[in-house]
């Protein structure tokens, strides 16, 4: 039975390096992707990471007709998930226990990332406007765009700061980072997902992963 492997996540939750790491099984469709200072950046997502924008994707559109398994990074959760993909296998990482190296990390590894790549630039232009403006025009996301653009900026930090409107100054970028507070898992998504520890996922065995998936999705 061909089915699909969400790895569910909060953002800064290394869930884009798991998946990497999970899709190198046999069992699945591999994920190609480039680590840049411990950051990982998946490059042929099936589904091009429409499961890790801001705003809510169109489910409907988003289906697996590739005929093999796939594992799909995902910051939607299995309570969001489920109306959409009831069959598909589940994992989630859970917040982390010290939240102040959380933030460390993710402002080293996201925060001071940058990159001269046009395609990233304009989809993390999107993906923060958005986060910050829900009701943001299509006109509107292109001129900010344009903006980062023109301007060369290419540190997501400083086009965060852009978004919420507010001088791109490390003190800045540092309060922003400092704000980041995943959301506690949901009964429903521990009772149907297979948690993994956010101090763990390094730890993580494929072949594990690779069982709970087989089990899951009824193919042993």
């Amino acid at each position: 039975m061909i089915n699909t492997l969400f790895v569910c996540y909060a953002h800064g939750c290394r869930g884009e390096g798991l998946a990497v790491k999970i899709s190198k099984h046999s069992l699945f469709r591999t994920l190609e992707a480039k680590v840049i200072k411990s950051r990982t950046i998946i490059e042929n997502d099936y589904f091009d990471k429409k499961f890790l924008n801001s705003w809510t994707p169109q489910y409907d559109y988003l289906m697996n007709t590739s005929e093999q398994n796939l594992v799909v990074p995902s910051h939607y959760f299995y309570d969001e998930l489920k109306k959409h993909y009831p069959h598909s296998t589940y994992v989630a990482i859970d917040i982390p226990k010290d939240l102040d190296e959380y933030r460390n990390s993710l402002y080293k590894r996201f925060y001071l990332y940058s990159t001269n790549n046009t395609a990233e630039l304009v989809g993390e232009c999107e993906n923060r406007i958005r986060e910050y403006n829900k009701e943001v025009s299509a006109s509107e996301v292109r001129k900010f765009t344009a903006e980062v653009l023109r301007n060369k900026v290419n540190v997501f930090g400083d086009i965060r700061c852009m978004a919420k409107g507010i001088p791109a100054t490390e003190q800045n970028k540092r309060e922003l980072a400092n704000l980041h507070a995943p959301s506690p898992l949901s009964l429903g998504t521990r009772d149907n997902s297979l948690v993994i520890a956010y101090e763990d996922v390094d730890r993580v065995d494929p072949d594990v992963i690779a069982d709970y998936f087989r089990r899951s999705s009824g193919s042993l």
